[in-house]
């Protein structure tokens, strides 16, 4: 959609246009999380802090989007939104997510 609407071939607006992106991709980041959490069975507060970073960023190209920014510079700033989580865990996520393996085994085994 959106290379529909760099080309004016779009009968959208530049909002709606961003919204194509940004939907799918917080679905996908916001479902990835939800699975995290499913299969270990406990949230994190740094995945809450990652989710919140990522919807600052998703808003922030919709924002964009309503202030007439070019849409190749709205999608720039959407691009940025799965680097919030890859950023959380290359900075220290990985130790979390150690811990939380090891707190699932230790909970499967005393349930046993």
């Amino acid at each position: 959609m959106a290379a529909y609407y760099i080309e004016h071939k779009a009968h959208i607006s530049s909002v709606a246009t961003v919204l194509t992106v940004a939907v799918p991709v917080a679905l996908y980041i916001g479902l990835l999380y939800a699975m995290y959490a499913y299969l270990l069975r406990q949230t994190d507060r740094l995945h809450l802090w990652l989710l919140f970073g990522t919807a600052l960023v998703l808003a922030a190209s919709v924002v964009a989007a309503m202030a007439w920014l070019d849409m190749a510079m709205c999608l720039i700033i959407l691009m940025f939104a799965p680097v919030v989580t890859i950023v959380g865990y290359e900075a220290g996520g990985h130790r979390h997510r150690m811990a939380a393996l090891e707190r699932s085994l230790h909970e499967g085994e005393a349930a046993r």
